[in-house]
């Protein structure tokens, strides 16, 4: 019996030691705690934004923005300069980097024309982006010179996402239940994590909602070309830049290009500027260290200055 508690004391030890110790490790690599602090509802239209003036913690990085709700740049606004807006949804926003990391502020270092002003929010969508453009452009006098859309493949979700990944695998009793332990228990979703960094689950999901008669795809594209619109109206230039998963990088498949061949001929019809830096990201000698640990879609430092060259030598 001593023996046998012994055994299960020295279990419950080891145990709790793997808990704080995965704690520690998933907090430095992998937070995706958000400050709620940091968003105003319904700024743009039915769309949040980023209060101004703001300071608060994003993914486990401190995150800043300007006096116009925008992530804050190390380059000091000019009034005298027109703007370029970069509006996306998280992976331009650069959760999980420094303010000085995202693609937006290394661009920002390197042009002197323009002031860039980085509109990005996690979990924004197609919809969000033309609430955005609506109200950032409805001023006549807008010293808008330029708007560049980034476009990620779970961009066509659209708004109302509750029904889709990663909320969809929690809908049956196995997924409650794995879902349940990765939010107590720290150990098993490090060892998740570890196991499934390589999968390319979340690319075949959402790829497959990129097809020509497909109601998704349909109705994001209606919003480009809404988002267009604006544009042509007010005289300013879009143009679309799709961000490819990580697992489109140095993958054989036929099928990876395909949702960015699809918005691109559609891009191209109804003339709006496109561009895709798969095979740009491709040419990196190691494209899987440009993403954060274990996702599919997130930037890392590496990413950001990757994409940074690919935008500015476009």
């Amino acid at each position: 019996m001593k023996r046998l508690l012994f055994t299960f004391v020295a279990i419950v030890i080891v145990l709790g030691l793997l808990e704080v110790t995965s704690r520690l490790i998933l907090n430095q690599v992998y937070n995706r705690k958000f400050d709620s602090s940091l968003i105003v509802d319904n700024k743009y239209f039915t769309s949040s934004g980023l209060k101004e003036n703001a300071t608060g913690y994003v993914w486990g990085k401190l995150f800043h923005t300007d006096e116009f709700g925008c992530r804050k740049s190390p380059v000091t606004y000019a009034p005298k300069k027109k703007k370029w807006l970069f509006i996306g949804d998280s992976v331009t926003e650069g959760v999980g980097v420094e303010d000085s990391s995202t693609f937006a502020a290394l661009v920002a270092k390197h042009v002197d024309s323009m002031n860039i002003m980085n509109y990005s929010l996690i979990g924004y969508g197609d919809g969000d982006y033309l609430n955005v453009m609506k109200t950032l452009l409805a001023a006549p006098d807008t010293t808008v010179n330029r708007v560049t859309i980034f476009f990620c493949l779970n961009d066509v979700y659209g708004m109302p996402k509750s029904t889709l990944p990663p909320v969809i695998s929690r809908q049956n009793i196995l997924g409650r239940i794995n879902g349940l332990l990765q939010d107590r228990y720290a150990t098993y979703k490090l060892i998740k994590l570890l196991v499934y960094q390589n999968t390319d689950r979340y690319f075949r999901f959402d790829a497959h909602l990129y097809s020509a008669d497909g109601l998704f795809f349909k109705r994001s594209m209606i919003y480009l070309m809404q988002c267009s619109d604006v544009c042509n109206i007010r005289g300013v230039k879009m143009d679309v830049v799709m961000l490819p998963y990580r697992s489109q990088l140095n993958n054989p498949d036929n099928g990876v290009h395909n949702p960015q061949n699809m918005v691109k001929e559609f891009c191209l019809k109804n003339g709006i500027s496109f561009y895709d830096p798969i095979d740009f990201c491709s040419k990196d000698n190691n494209p899987q260290k440009l993403y954060l640990l274990a996702d599919e879609i997130h930037f890392s430092e590496e990413g950001h200055k990757t994409i940074a060259r690919y935008i500015l030598s476009h």
